[in-house]
């Protein structure tokens, strides 16, 4: 049977995580408040990691006890059904604008520019974005209402926070890893995956000099093979470029979409 109250090793057991993972969560200020003897209430627990670390739950599984355990146990002890307490009610866990923005991994200023955000509707009265989620008495937003905005109107946010496949305007094309292209293949799979429309030689050039994008890993007279006669990117390291882009490097929205 759980019990009502867990320590930190506990804490890892639960949820698959590793002691020093277990020891960041009971450091972060709204993370449960432990007892004097260091245990926590599993259900606030239970409750702080569906809403703060998604990819941990649910708990794993308990090892059920062996038989000689179970042949050996005193009669007087109740079963594991008949000491089952009922399930107890979810315990809303709340956070402040810099704990969002931490969780979420964007400026302080970004976060507070989501909580001002309101509803707006297209030229035809359309409702294209909900309003966020208005704090609670004590000035800190639902965690779980927190969530469900930026899952909906900051996808590529959400995507980095999540670890999920961000979302491309234009799919990337299959294709080999380790296939050699130039800067102007490179500009019509990253502009169509950012925006749609391929970006121009030109663009790419200039932001290759600013270093915006990923830096060739061939270049002329490298001495490698095969010879190439202009800077080539593999694939996977144009893909790996975008991927990051469209997650923590364009985390930061322009918040201009979240004016009214």
């Amino acid at each position: 049977m759980t019990s009502s109250r867990i320590d930190q090793a506990g804490i890892s057991a639960r949820y698959g995580v590793t002691s020093k993972d277990a020891t960041a969560w009971i450091k972060l200020v709204n993370f449960p408040a432990a007892d004097d003897r260091g245990l926590r209430d599993v259900a606030r627990v239970d409750s702080w990691v569906q809403a703060m670390r998604p990819q941990y739950w649910p708990p794993k599984p308990e090892p059920e006890p062996d038989a000689s355990s179970a042949q050996g146990s005193s009669p007087d002890k109740p079963t594991k059904a008949a000491a089952a307490a009922p399930a107890a009610a979810p315990v809303l866990v709340t956070e402040t604008r810099a704990e969002m923005a931490k969780r979420f991994r964007v400026s302080y200023n970004t976060a507070s520019a989501w909580t001002k955000a309101a509803a707006r509707r297209n030229t035809d009265g359309d409702v294209v974005a909900k309003a966020f989620p208005a704090p609670g008495p004590d000035g800190q937003w639902d965690t779980n209402a927190v969530d469900a905005w930026v899952r909906s109107f900051r996808p590529r946010v959400w995507a980095s926070y999540s670890g999920g496949e961000p979302q491309f305007a234009k799919p990337l094309p299959e294709g080999h890893p380790k296939d050699l292209l130039d800067i102007g293949e490179y500009g019509v799979i990253r502009g169509n995956a950012l925006s749609g429309k391929p970006a121009l030689r030109s663009t790419m050039q200039t932001y290759l000099l600013r270093n915006q994008i990923a830096q060739p890993d061939r270049v002329p007279k490298d001495r490698k093979r095969p010879e190439v006669f202009e800077p080539m990117w593999f694939r996977e390291t144009i893909y790996r470029e975008i991927r990051r882009r469209l997650t923590r490097g364009m985390s930061e929205v322009d918040e201009s979409s979240a004016k009214d």
